[in-house]
């Protein structure tokens, strides 16, 4: 069964690019907007000064690895600089079963990717590199943080293909929320800023001890996206489409923005009914 392209549940590159006009137009001119502070503020230092050592990544320019920590370490080190480390964000989107479905409006994890969207061309046209990690059941793409509207470009459609064939995939256990925490970690360099976008719907003990590990080198921001029945759910049962499934269950108001308030965790809301332009008003 296909899905109509004009269902909430299509994740629509050209809506991704789009994006970048609403970006744009809600640009603040002299400040640079970034996640918890992440691209935004004073920086730190010179740029031409040595801030830190990180695994070398595709794009990154081979006249910066350093052959010293490159012979120690065994693998390929590259001298990260101030100006390169701080206004680097690394997107996060959670494309799991779980959040494959809504009630009204777009999935849950379409509207966590055009959040995300808009995140990232607010940060390349602030002058920023982007990149993006996508998390689904078995499987996790990563494309590396790059400059200008090309990388932003590429991200976008690594989003549209990984939700796709979300869309597309078997029936399949998923891993835990620390699990996909633990996946960016291996792949974020320190000084990065992270969004992550999830419904936090499997909250698991390890997920606090995770976050806070990340928060320790990288800022962290969680975009919580909610369907409307969780934020103000119904009595009786409800009909959901849940990946190319309709279902039908309970809903009880959700308690995800508690736990993260609790555990000191950044997060902000976003509401899978309400259109990225209502959002970024």
């Amino acid at each position: 069964m296909s899905l109509p392209r004009a269902s909430g549940a299509v994740l629509s590159l050209d809506r991704l690019v789009a994006l970048g006009n609403l970006a744009a137009a809600r640009a603040t001119p002299g400040r640079a907007r970034g996640p918890a502070g992440g691209l935004s503020g004073p920086r730190r230092g010179e740029g031409g000064d040595l801030f830190d050592l990180r695994p070398w990544q595709q794009g990154d320019d081979l006249r910066r690895i350093d052959p010293a920590a490159t012979a120690r370490s065994g693998r390929p080190q590259v001298r990260s600089r101030h100006e390169d480390v701080e206004r680097t964000l690394m997107l996060v989107a959670d494309f799991r079963r779980s959040t494959l479905w809504g009630t009204r409006g777009r999935f849950r994890s379409v509207a966590g990717a055009e959040a995300l969207a808009l995140e990232g061309w607010r940060a390349v046209r602030a002058g920023g590199r982007v990149g993006v990690v996508v998390v689904g059941d078995r499987t996790i793409v990563t494309v590396s943080p790059q400059p200008r509207e090309a990388a932003m470009l590429r991200v976008a459609a690594t989003l549209a293909e990984c939700h796709a064939t979300a869309l597309g995939g078997a029936e399949a256990g998923q891993e835990s929320l620390s699990a996909l925490l633990d996946a960016v970690i291996e792949r974020v360099a320190a000084g990065s800023a992270v969004v992550l976008a999830t419904g936090l719907d499997d909250l698991d003990t390890g997920f606090r001890a995770t976050a806070l590990a990340l928060m320790r080198f990288c800022t962290l921001e969680v975009l919580l996206v909610q369907d409307a029945v969780e934020t103000d759910p119904p009595q009786g049962s409800v009909l959901a489409r849940i990946g190319r499934r309709v279902a039908r269950g309970r809903f009880a108001s959700s308690r995800s923005a508690d736990l993260l308030d609790g555990q000191g965790i950044p997060y902000r809301l976003i509401r899978a009914e309400t259109s990225m332009e209502d959002d970024a008003a």
